[in-house]
């Protein structure tokens, strides 16, 4: 992947960590700090999917038209018999 160089300003004892935390995976600055805002940026991704799937779920309409087609599947499935 294609890296840009940038300049950031971090409080000392947050850049201390960063720095020991490098150290012991024997990686550099940049490849900590990197792996710290993409695991961010998924975090956040995953929660306003989570928030988007939420909102449609919570609306009724969405609610019973899955489970009238559940119920539906649940009737032609030829496993309705069998017991997990």
């Amino acid at each position: 992947m294609p890296m840009r160089k940038i300049a950031i300003s971090l409080p000392e004892p947050v850049l201390d960590t960063v720095d020991e935390l490098a150290s012991r995976r024997g990686e550099s600055r940049s490849c900590v700090i990197a792996t710290v805002l993409s695991r961010l940026a998924r975090v956040k991704r995953e929660r306003d999917i989570t928030a988007r799937i939420d909102a449609l779920l919570s609306d009724e309409s969405i609610a019973a038209e899955q489970k009238r087609t559940a119920d539906e599947f649940l009737r032609m499935s030829p496993w309705r018999k069998e017991r997990w």
